[in-house]
């Protein structure tokens, strides 16, 4: 199964760049302007801009794109019994974008904000098809193709009493 990335234009779309601009650049990065991060992630030229400006962008493109790794590798754990060949249900595909938002988040998405409550509920759904899928019997790498061959028996009582 082949789950894509989403884009750093994807969540620039899809949050705001405002959002991505102060959750990805990282503390040790001055701020920079949320058009930047979206020239940026359209692929633009960034000629206009401040070298430390620019580099603080490539370095939240970079934090968004891990943050991207770590909810594709979450998600691929939960359809770690998905047949070889089977694809994800497409509402995974559409949740891969607030996973890595949580991500980006980290320890700012508090117990009660709305962030982790939603990273929660695309958990329980994803436990939910990872149970459906164990229970019609597929294993971690799909088919189990477990087979379990004994070799004859060599030694019984009626062979091991005559010594």
């Amino acid at each position: 199964m082949n789950l894509s990335l989403p884009s750093a234009l994807i969540l620039v779309n899809r949050f705001g760049a405002s959002e991505m601009a102060s959750l990805a650049v990282p503390d040790t990065s001055r701020p920079i302007e949320p058009e930047l991060l979206e020239a940026a992630a359209k692929g633009e030229s960034l000629d206009g801009w401040d070298a430390m400006d620019v580099a603080s962008a490539v370095a939240a493109m970079a934090r968004m794109a891990d943050a991207a790794t770590r909810a594709r590798s979450e998600v691929q754990y939960y359809l770690r019994y998905r047949q070889p060949g089977e694809d994800a249900p497409e509402w995974v595909t559409d949740d891969l974008p607030e996973l890595t938002r949580f991500h980006l988040y980290g320890e700012k998405a508090n117990a009660e904000s709305a962030i982790r409550l939603r990273y929660l509920d695309i958990i329980k759904r994803l436990q939910r098809l990872a149970d459906e899928d164990e229970k019609r019997g597929a294993s971690e790498l799909g088919s189990s193709g477990l087979e379990i061959v004994q070799q004859p028996r060599m030694f019984s009582r009626r062979t091991l009493s005559r010594l």
